[in-house]
């Protein structure tokens, strides 16, 4: 399957991002499989004379080529096991200074991503998870993984806003920034499922501190189709700066995630955000909105489209 992306990121500086995703499953029985995906992708950045000389780079081209390879395992029905792996040449336009881009401009994880990823000295390993399913009275179940997760799998996803492959390439678009999701490190997760209702609670440890997020999900139908609602939130351990550096903070924060059908082949989607300031962090605000038009509308089902909008929300301290 083939499939191309185009974005447009305007700020202080103008990026034209263009991607090219090619992808592929193969069943080798009825237990195994291997879905791969080569993106090719090229951003042109019109950056003003401030950057350019305090980054010491021009307007120009670069791209980046990923290889992505997801290895999925079922032992038994209930059982499953999840290898992901990525090698990629190249970085874009996100290496540029954090004082350019707060966002990078590619989700994907690039080149110098996949080298020492989070510290650990470990190389193009992405996740390696297994998860168990389990029955429970008044049909509820229940799903357990651990392993090497992302935590963008599982907290303020969002149906028309959540993968930088085949949706929205600007990082701010497939989650919410502050929502400060750690990906690529030993965790856990427990799913709770019942109807339309569904509870996820995470806990993770990158390194040098913990993570934990709790979700909230309602599958709602509705006349104009079908919504997901989502509310979260999450608080790390104690182990950053406040502002006057006396005594270290905890990141914390709460946000919403919807995406809803408004009428046949358009949907929406809203994200919403907030963190607390007593820690360091650059912002404490993120809202984004958007549209996603599927390609029947023009005649060509394959296709789609999204429009979106975002604010990120500055700290109210400094140092």
């Amino acid at each position: 399957m083939k499939k191309k992306v185009l974005s447009i990121l305007l700020g202080g500086s103008l990026v034209l991002t263009f991607g090219v995703e090619k992808s592929k499953s193969i069943d080798i029985n009825k237990s195994f499989s291997i879905e791969g995906s080569l993106t090719n992708s090229y951003q042109y950045a019109i950056l003003n004379n401030e950057v350019k000389k305090d980054e010491n780079v021009d307007n120009g081209i670069k791209g980046a080529t990923a290889l992505d390879l997801g290895l999925n395992f079922h032992p038994t029905k209930r059982d499953e096991v999840q290898v992901t792996l990525s090698y990629a040449a190249g970085n874009e336009w996100n290496k540029v200074g954090d004082d350019v881009f707060h966002v990078t401009p590619n989700g994907d994880d690039l080149e110098d991503d996949l080298m020492q990823i989070n510290g650990r000295n470990r190389n193009n390993l992405l996740e390696a998870w297994y998860k168990r399913e389990f029955n429970l009275p008044n049909d509820v179940s229940l799903g357990v993984t651990l392993g090497i997760i992302d935590a963008t799998a599982y907290i303020d996803d969002n149906a028309y806003a959540n993968d930088e492959l085949t949706q929205f390439m600007n990082n701010a678009f497939v989650n919410n920034p502050v929502a400060n999701l750690p990906s690529y490190d030993l965790g856990g997760v427990v799913e709770l499922s019942k109807g339309n209702v569904d509870v996820k609670a995470l806990a993770m440890n990158p390194k040098g501190y913990n993570y934990y997020a709790l979700q909230i999900a309602y599958n709602l139908n509705t006349p104009l189709g079908e919504g997901t609602y989502r509310v979260y939130g999450f608080i790390t351990s104690k182990d950053f700066a406040n502002w006057n550096n006396s005594t270290n903070e905890a990141l914390k924060g709460v946000g919403i995630s919807i995406d809803q059908e408004l009428f046949n082949n358009v949907g929406g989607f809203l994200r919403l955000g907030w963190q607390s300031d007593k820690a360091q962090v650059n912002f404490t605000g993120f809202y984004s909105a958007g549209v996603h038009l599927n390609g029947k509308l023009w005649d060509r089902e394959k296709d789609e489209a999204g429009i979106g909008i975002g604010y990120l929300n500055g700290g109210k301290k400094s140092p």
